[in-house]
């Protein structure tokens, strides 16, 4: 299970740190290709954050190109 320090900051919404930490892992070589990520509502409870910035930190990756 991803698990990742989130803490509010000015200006950066959840999300956006999620999608950052995702991000990085991708392109560090934690995450391999065709690594399934955790479902949205797991992710959610194991990082204590509502589903919907989960869903919008995998709709901003998906957008880019990282994840399909």
């Amino acid at each position: 299970m991803l698990t990742y320090q989130l803490k509010k900051a000015p200006g950066v919404p959840l999300y956006e740190a999620l999608y950052r930490n995702i991000r990085a892992d991708i392109l560090g070589g934690v995450l391999v290709p065709g690594q399934k990520l955790p479902s949205k509502r797991a992710l959610a409870a194991n990082l204590e954050v509502s589903k919907i910035t989960v869903e919008a930190a995998y709709e901003q990756l998906v957008a880019e190109g990282y994840i399909c």
